[in-house]
C-alpha cells in the first residue's frame, strides 16, 4: 500500500500541477490569485473527497439493501448514479462557498470564465486525492505494473474527466453572476450542475456497465469533451478580453494612453511568457510596476462593471475609485504598460 501511495504522489502530483497550470493560463486578462485557486484546489482535494467518501458509502448501503448483498448491479448502479450525484454536489459546495465569499468580500467571481476556471481546479483537487487513492490501492493487488497502468488510464488519458465535468458546475454559477434576470440567476447553477451530473454519470457508466469496449468509447468521447472544455475557455477568454476593452476604452487619454488599452488587451497574452516579456523591460523592478498598473487597470474595467450591474451598491463604487487613485499613482510615477 505503502509503495502504491509513493508512485501515486510522485507521478500524480506534477501531472496534475501541468492541467492547474494550462488551465490557469487561459486566464490572462483577468487572472484569478493564487492563494484563492490554492484554496479551491484544496476544497476539491480533501473537503469535497472526504465527503463523497461518506455519502459513496451511504450510496452503496441503500443500494445493496435495495438489491440484495452480493448483486452484480451494486457496483455499477453506485458508480454510475451515486457518484456523479454525491462528487458533483460536493465539489459544487466549494464552489457555492466561493462564490458566497466573492459577492460579501472577495469580489473574484466576475462571470463565467472566473465560474469555469475554479470549477476545473475544484475537479483536478478531486482527481488528485482520488487518482492517488486509486493507485495505491491497485498497485497493492496487481503490483507496481497494475498500479502504472492505472495511472496512465486515470491520470494521463482521462485525467481531465472531474475539471470538465464541475467546470459545468462553475460555469452556471458564473453566469449567475452577471445575469440580469432573477430566474436565470437561480437556473443557470442548477443547470450547469445537471450537466455535470450526467457528464461523469457517462463517463462512469460506460466502464461499469459495457467493460472494456465502453473504455475505448469512454476515452474518445471524453477526449472531444477535453476539447470542447479548452473552446469554453478560450471562447470565455476573449469574452473578458472584449469587456476589459470596452470598459477602458473611454478612459484612453484619461488614465491611461491608446498603446496602453492595446498592451493590457492583445491576443498574444493568451501566449505562454509573452506578457511577463512584453513588461520586462529594463528588469525585475521595471515589470513589478508595469504589471501592477496593468492589472489595476484590469481590475478597474471589471469593478466599472460590476458597478454598471449594481448602481446602487456603495462598495462597488469605492471600489472603482480606489483603483481610479492606485491608476493615478502610477501615471505619476511615470509607469507605462509596455515598453
Amino acid at each position: 500500500m505503502l509503495l502504491g501511495l509513493l508512485i501515486g504522489l510522485t507521478f500524480v502530483t506534477p501531472l496534475v500541477f501541468f492541467y492547474v497550470l494550462v488551465i490557469k493560463g487561459v486566464d490572462r486578462y483577468e487572472p484569478e490569485p493564487w492563494w484563492l485557486l490554492t484554496a479551491a484546489f484544496l476544497w476539491g482535494a480533501f473537503a469535497s473527497t472526504a465527503l463523497a467518501i461518506v455519502g459513496n458509502g451511504l450510496g452503496d448501503a441503500v443500494f445493496t439493501a435495495a438489491l440484495g448483498q452480493g448483486n452484480p448491479l451494486i457496483e455499477g448502479a453506485t458508480a454510475s448514479i451515486v457518484a456523479p450525484l454525491v462528487e458533483e454536489s460536493t465539489k459544487g459546495l466549494g464552489l457555492l462557498l466561493l462564490l458566497a465569499v466573492s459577492l460579501l468580500w472577495l469580489h473574484e467571481v466576475d462571470g463565467p470564465l472566473d465560474g469555469v476556471i475554479y470549477g476545473g481546479v475544484v475537479g483536478l483537487g478531486f482527481t488528485f486525492t482520488e487518482d492517488i487513492l486509486y493507485i495505491s490501492r491497485h498497485t497493492a493487488e496487481h503490483g507496481v505494473a497494475g498500479g502504472f497502468v492505472l495511472l496512465v488510464l486515470r491520470t494521463v488519458l482521462a485525467g481531465l474527466g472531474h475539471a470538465s465535468f464541475t467546470a459545468m458546475t462553475g460555469l452556471g454559477i458564473g453566469i449567475a453572476v452577471v445575469a440580469r434576470n432573477p430566474l436565470l440567476r437561480i437556473a443557470a447553477p442548477i443547470a450547469g450542475w445537471c450537466l455535470a451530473v450526467l457528464l461523469h454519470g457517462i463517463h462512469n457508466g460506460l466502464v461499469s456497465f459495457f467493460g472494456g469496449a465502453g473504455l475505448v468509447v469512454k476515452l474518445l468521447f471524453f477526449w472531444l469533451v477535453d476539447i470542447l472544455f479548452f473552446v469554453l475557455l478560450f471562447a470565455l477568454a476573449l469574452r473578458d478580453r472584449r469587456l476589459v476593452r470596452e470598459q477602458l476604452a473611454p478612459e484612453v487619454g484619461v488614465i491611461l494612453h491608446e498603446l496602453e488599452l492595446e498592451n493590457v488587451t492583445r491576443f498574444k497574452m493568451l501566449l505562454p511568457l509573452w506578457n511577463t516579456i512584453a513588461l520586462w523591460g529594463d528588469g525585475l523592478a521595471g515589470y513589478r510596476q508595469r504589471r501592477a498598473k496593468q492589472l489595476a487597470l484590469i481590475e478597474l474595467a471589471f469593478a466599472k462593471d460590476r458597478a454598471q450591474r449594481d448602481p446602487e451598491d456603495a462598495e462597488k463604487a469605492a471600489r472603482e475609485a480606489e483603483l481610479r487613485r492606485q491608476i493615478d499613482g502610477h501615471n505619476a510615477a511615470g509607469v507605462f504598460v509596455g515598453t
